[in-house]
Order: structure tokens, then C-alpha cells, then sequence
């Protein structure tokens, strides 16, 4: 039972308010920069999400540039981290 409730913690409540806008086109952008092999966008840079918002038909405006690059750096760190995790597990098993 304490396991059903730790789970139920974790996870966002009906109270928190819903994310921003530029949270998450952040994650989207994010999520188009870290696609590891051929389409690997190196980093969440201003040219990458001209770019990625002009692909994606976003309008941005110049402040909300600001804020989905603050955004997307943490998010792209803690991307890398994951898969890196992942790989070393994978070569754990191997």
C-alpha cells in the first residue's frame, strides 16, 4: 500500500498548474535536438531553434526564444544523462 502511495506522490496532482507554453516547446525542441545518430543537432542553440521552429511552423516571439533556450539546456543535459545510463546498462548485460 505505502508503494501506491509513493507512486501517486511522484506524479503531477490535479492542483499543479499545467506547463508553460515555452516548457514545452522546449521539450519538443529538445526532444528534435537529441536525436542521437544521423539527425544528432549537437546542441540547443539559437540557430537550431530558428531552425526547429520554422520546420515546425512555431511562431516565436524573441523573448520566448530566451526562455525555451534557458529551458532546454537542463532538459538536454538530463536527456544526455539518461541515455547514457541506458548505454552503460545495456553494455552491463552485454
Amino acid at each position: 500500500m505505502s508503494e501506491l502511495l509513493q507512486t501517486q506522490e511522484a506524479g503531477p496532482s490535479l492542483f499543479d498548474a499545467p506547463p508553460s507554453e515555452s516548457y514545452l516547446q522546449a521539450k519538443e525542441f529538445v526532444r528534435w535536438c537529441c536525436s542521437f545518430g544521423a539527425d544528432f543537432r549537437n546542441s540547443p542553440d539559437i540557430t537550431n531553434l530558428r531552425f526547429w521552429a520554422q520546420k515546425n511552423q512555431v511562431k516565436l516571439k524573441e523573448a520566448g526564444e530566451k526562455e525555451i533556450l534557458e529551458t532546454a539546456r537542463p532538459l538536454l543535459l538530463k536527456r544526455i544523462e539518461q541515455q547514457v545510463r541506458k548505454s552503460e546498462r545495456t553494455e552491463a548485460l552485454n
